[in-house]
């Protein structure tokens, strides 16, 4: 047997989940479990995400020492000269070890008739890859400038369309979209003092830190949460520090009565119940039955009580006259990038414009349940302009009541070491 052939046997199985549909959050962690040693599953993560986020750049390099277009490969050995493909360019695997096993992989991979072709097949390949690199190199820096950041950061020229349409310049995109390529590491929130929660994890020998703008975040990086007691017994939560910042845009205050319009999974929901205390009430309202579940089972983690209720926010009978209202819409989901990378492959630019139209609705909707007074939030973890500006700024044209803008954040990978969030706060004035 070649060694180092199961933790990319389970990589390869993540990334196959991936491209049926499965979110990577899911099908990594599912695919390594069984490996009985922690390097073997750090190794297949780290080559799962890799070939996920490299995807359109690995297509596209595979195709200049391929005589065919790699379409016409059959997928299972596309996605075996992905994986290998990813460990020559983009890893520190020396090349043996990414052909071999490459090639160990093909020949699982299709009947034993034709195993020893499928391995020639992909052996030819990679190592007509791995002889070629200067020349491919040359080629992508002769691409035009659109074409040659979205391959060198591994994203659709969309993408980079874009934010190029958006006013910034080449370098900021670059910047941008270089850093959705990092792994974010772990950040929790502390559901209770932060201080004693660091302490807690320090104990436990988890290097944590505050985090520098959320004011109950905690970093705590390299750390599976599913091994955290703190996690286990809800005293804290994982969840990125931009969605914190989210919840303190909101202004609420002790005693608020809230509704959060698209609660699921829950950490939003759950951290203005902690802030509005037995004297405030939040109603977390979700479309589907099984998100909503997920509402449950979070507020159950932290023990805290919201009001669920199951149905479409746009029509559903829902309190009014309320302090807060959040509305963290369904949206592109670009920004969570860093820890869903196949979401920049599942995208084009007509779902910015379909899910911007549903989330101004959504808005619009919240107006009608907020009182005098009190306080609205947009938010889209997203950026992309049709989602972020361009709807705050028509929610203010339509709204039939004053709006009173007081905050507008864009949080970014590159600037915050976040998730890419956008978020806008009004207060709603009397008419």
């Amino acid at each position: 047997m070649t060694v180092g052939v199961e933790p990319r046997a389970a990589a390869l199985e993540a990334v196959a989940a991936v491209d049926g549909g499965a979110w990577s959050t899911v099908a990594v962690p599912d695919a390594i479990a069984d490996l009985p040693d922690e390097r073997d599953r750090s190794l297949a993560a780290h080559l799962a995400h890799g070939t996920i986020r490299w995807r359109g750049t690995l297509d596209w390099t595979l195709e200049q020492v391929l005589s065919r277009p790699l379409a016409d490969v059959e997928e299972p050995l596309a996605r075996i000269l992905r994986l290998g493909a990813f460990q020559l360019r983009h890893s520190r695997v020396p090349a043996r070890a990414a052909v071999d096993t490459s090639v160990a992989l093909a020949r699982r991979a299709v009947p034993a008739s034709r195993a020893k072709g499928a391995g020639g097949f992909v052996n030819g390949v990679l190592r007509g890859l791995s002889r070629r690199e200067v020349e491919i190199d040359t080629r992508m820096a002769e691409l035009d400038d659109v074409d040659r950041v979205a391959l060198q950061t591994g994203h659709p020229p969309w993408m980079v369309h874009e934010r190029l349409d958006a006013g910034r310049d080449l370098a900021d995109v670059t910047s941008l979209l270089a850093a959705d390529d990092e792994p974010p590491g772990l950040t929790l929130r502390a559901v209770g003092d932060r201080d004693e929660l660091v302490d807690e994890l320090a104990a436990a020998g988890v290097d944590a830190t505050p985090t520098a703008l959320a004011a109950l975040g905690v970093r705590a990086p390299g750390t599976d949460p599913r091994r955290l007691d703190a996690v286990a017994a809800g005293r804290a939560v994982p969840q990125d520090e931009a969605s914190m910042l989210v919840v303190e845009a909101t202004r609420v205050r002790v005693g608020d009565r809230v509704v959060d319009l698209c609660a699921a999974p829950g950490g939003k929901a759950t951290d203005l119940a902690h802030r509005v205390g037995p004297d405030g009430r939040v109603t977390a309202v979700e479309l589907y039955d099984h998100r909503a579940d997920l509402v449950r089972e979070a507020a159950a983690r932290v023990d805290v009580d919201l009001d669920v209720v199951v149905g479409d926010a746009r029509t559903a009978d829902l309190p009014t006259d309320v302090d807060v209202v959040l509305v963290d819409a369904p949206c592109t989901g670009l920004g969570v990038g860093r820890r869903r990378p196949e979401v920049r492959w599942r995208r084009t630019p007509a779902d910015a414009d379909e899910l911007a139209t549903l989330q101004q609705e959504l808005v619009l909707r919240g107006l009608e349940l907020v009182r005098d007074g009190g306080h609205l939030t947009y938010a889209a973890c997203t950026w992309t302009m049709a989602e972020t500006t361009a709807v705050a700024d028509a929610v203010e044209a339509a709204s039939p009541r004053p709006l009173h803008r007081l905050e507008t954040r864009q949080l970014r990978p590159d600037l915050h070491d976040t998730d890419g969030m956008f978020h806008v706060t009004w207060q709603v004035r009397p008419s």
